[in-house]
């Protein structure tokens, strides 16, 4: 799924049904006569204070929808030029997109110019757009217009379609200006009622009706058994992992020969011990200070909810790609990354100032010289830890994750100062600088080479693009373990840090990196989900030779009117799953939940399994994009394989994340328990699957006892 449409399924979490009563955008139409066959179609927007609908031109797709306009093309007129637009327009850094965005605020105005040979003919066509506030994106519509040429001047045409659709509402028809329509043949329209009455417009790109309400009641269910937990937090591990991050930066000839000098100028140029601790211990502060203030300036920068939508974005993930390519050909000693020597200069003046402050930036002249080895394992950790902050923020701007990871970091390169100072008696144990802190550097350019694949990967899926599926990606990790495992034997010899018989150290590494490299093929071979990859390579199911509609083979159907059918036949109950191809964590419960055999025979054996994604954006009629099935309930018109499922799901659930999962009676409105989102937890999620399927057993009893007269209950 595109990140342009995961901002509003993310930042819609919590719909109610209070959203869809707002007005926020009112489009109307008229048409200018310039003369000598041409004239300017004018489409004007009047929006509620506080929202904002979008330019035509955003740098970037993957932000908020962008206007579009769709033309019925026709031999009586020709366009000329692209639409233009004005009014009330303004550009600026969005910090929720984490882009540049053009947008309309109070009134937009959009401009085609067309010529026009044949006036009897009408021009119609479709607006598409999308309104956000400061709280919440609604979902893109569609608007149709007509426009019925004259030459006696400026024509005005009927009001067109906003936002104030009432789903809920049944009984009566909404207002002439509530419902998307042809504004040259509105009383063609059916009303938007949900009882699914009313006549098929006449208009010859009707294809249909689709009821996107349905009789379910979201606030209802059998059974309140294995209710939604409150997801916890994973800082620990979070803090853990930049602990960890930290100590292998340590062992790198940047900083490794820094700690016994380092040690010994605080203990030997101090006049007593007590103050040589503590200004060992104040260096040691220092770099906590100093790495951490480093993640916070950079993730605050880019806020606490763009790093996470790196997940998901084809232009970030790019740039990784290339920026991590860069960090592996440095660390295999192709070239050195270094910063502005003026920095380490003016910082090491100020270090020989002495007192706390000299003290503070000597600590910080560390930081600076380390950035070769400490960058690499620094951009790593910030962009990892980001990319699973889901939106939590300190003061509102910094990112937690990255701030945690970057407290871990800091701690560990920051603990052999103060901890030698402490105890200088155990500088003696201390291994020499050698050739083994090369190939500690070499290492981390194996596996900066593999994470870089994980990103072109994650731009890959998100395009459609196929060229790095689960059998190109498993097999150049492959080639890479496999290197490294010949790297650390020494049979790698143009790389330095391997000359020589290899020691334990060596063997140990060179025989996990082999092993993994057979894991890799097992799971090549087999077509099997490796655990140790989860979240890093492709779904299996998104491969060359042995492609899967669904995930691990599962039968599973993409119409929930077919998915109740068959449960009807098979008198199975049915597991709704609202997904979407690039929604991140979907994948996660498809890779790490799903794959577990307790949840696999549950949902293979005992569901019957719809998965609707509602971002698919294939069109319902390919050979006609003006072709639409009409909403019942909205009078939308609806022309995109998503637009029928992220309308079902709303109007249904009044809920517009993803995944989300519901699990129902084969009739198709009841619901067994309480729906739920993203459960990493599997003994929490097969509780929520068999607090169903028992549900759905109490209603097969409750059927099956008999009743006074004698019969089964009906």
């Amino acid at each position: 799924m595109r990140l342009r449409l995961m901002l509003w399924l993310l930042t819609t979490t919590l719909f109610s049904s209070s959203v869809f009563a707002q007005t926020p955008a009112r489009w109307s139409f008229s048409t200018k006569e310039i003369g000598n066959g041409e004239f300017d179609l004018i489409f004007t927007v009047a929006l509620s204070d506080g929202w904002n609908t979008y330019s035509q031109f955003l740098e970037s797709e993957d932000g908020p929808v962008p206007t579009s306009f769709t033309f019925e093309e026709g031999p009586h007129y020709q366009r000329k030029g692209q639409v233009k637009e004005s009014g009330n327009k303004s550009t600026k850094y969005d910090n929720v997109f984490g882009m540049n965005l053009t947008k309309f605020s109070g009134t937009g105005v959009f401009t085609q110019r067309v010529v026009v040979s044949d006036l009897s003919k009408p021009i119609k066509g479709y607006l598409t757009y999308m309104v956000c506030n400061d709280e919440m994106c609604l979902p893109p519509r569609d608007v149709d217009f007509s426009f019925s040429l004259t030459t006696s001047g400026t024509a005005p045409q009927k009001p067109a379609a906003t936002d104030n659709l009432q789903p809920g509402s049944s009984g009566s028809a909404p207002d002439a200006s509530s419902t998307p329509r042809d504004t040259s043949k509105a009383g063609d329209i059916p009303a938007g009622e949900s009882s699914g009455e009313g006549n098929a417009p006449k208009d010859p790109n009707f294809q249909g009706f689709f009821d996107s309400k349905r009789s379910i009641n979201p606030q209802e269910y059998v059974s309140q058994c294995a209710a939604e937990t409150e997801e916890r937090g994973s800082g620990w591990w979070v803090f853990i992992a930049g602990f960890l991050g930290g100590l292998i930066a340590l062992l790198t000839p940047c900083v490794f020969p820094m700690i016994p000098l380092t040690v010994s100028f605080f203990t030997k140029r101090s006049r007593d011990r007590a103050t040589g601790l503590r200004n060992a211990l104040w260096y040691s502060a220092s770099i906590v200070i100093i790495y951490v203030s480093i993640g916070i300036l950079l993730t605050a920068l880019f806020g606490p909810t763009i790093l996470n939508e790196m997940s998901t974005d084809m232009y970030f993930n790019l740039l990784f790609f290339v920026v991590f390519v860069v960090f592996a050909l440095s660390f295999f000693g192709l070239f050195e990354i270094t910063l502005p020597s003026s920095w380490v200069d003016k910082s090491d003046r100020m270090a020989d100032k002495g007192g706390l402050l000299g003290i503070f930036f000597m600590a910080f002249t560390l930081a600076l010289v380390s950035f070769s080895c400490t960058g690499p394992i620094v951009g790593t950790l910030l962009v990892e830890t980001a990319r699973t902050n889901s939106g939590d923020a300190l003061f509102g701007f910094v990112p937690v994750r990255p701030l945690i990871g970057m407290t871990g970091f800091g701690l560990a390169l920051a603990l052999p100062f103060g901890l030698f100072a402490m105890f200088p008696g155990w500088l003696q144990s201390l291994p020499k600088s050698g050739n083994w802190m090369d190939n500690v550097k070499a290492t981390l350019g194996f596996v900066e080479l593999a994470l870089a694949l994980k990103f072109l990967s994650t731009a890959d899926m998100v395009r459609h693009w196929g060229i790095l599926k689960f059998e190109i990606f498993l097999a150049l990790w492959l080639l890479i373990a496999l290197g490294l495992g010949l790297y650390q034997l020494g049979l790698v010899p143009f790389l330095k840090g391997a000359s020589g018989r290899p020691g334990v150290g060596r063997l140990v590494v060179a025989g996990l990196s082999l092993w993994f490299a057979s894991y890799l093929a097992y799971g090549l071979f087999n077509y099997q989900s490796l655990s140790l990859l989860s979240g890093i390579a492709p779904p299996v199911h998104y491969n060359y030779f042995r492609p899967m509609d669904c995930p691990h083979q599962l039968d599973c159907y993409h119409d929930f009117d077919e998915a109740v059918r068959v449960a009807q036949m098979e008198n199975k109950p049915i597991f709704v799953d609202f997904t979407g191809y690039g929604c991140v964590n979907c994948r996660k419960m498809e890779e790490n939940v799903w794959n577990k055999k307790e949840i696999l025979a549950l949902l293979r054996d005992r569901y019957v399994v719809a998965s609707l994604y509602v971002d698919d954006q294939a069109r319902l009629f390919p050979e006609n994009r003006q072709k639409y099935l009409l909403d019942r309930h909205t009078g939308e018109k609806i022309r995109t394989v998503g637009g029928k499922w992220s309308s079902f799901q709303i109007n249904n659930f009044q809920r517009n994340s993803q995944p989300w999962y519901v699990l129902m009676h084969h009739d198709g409105k009841t619901l067994l328990n309480q729906p739920r989102g993203y459960t990493p937890d599997v003994e929490e999620y097969r509780s929520f699957l068999e607090c169903g399927l028992a549900a759905f057993a109490q209603i097969k009893e409750r059927q099956s006892e008999p009743s006074l007269l004698g019969g089964p209950e009906r």
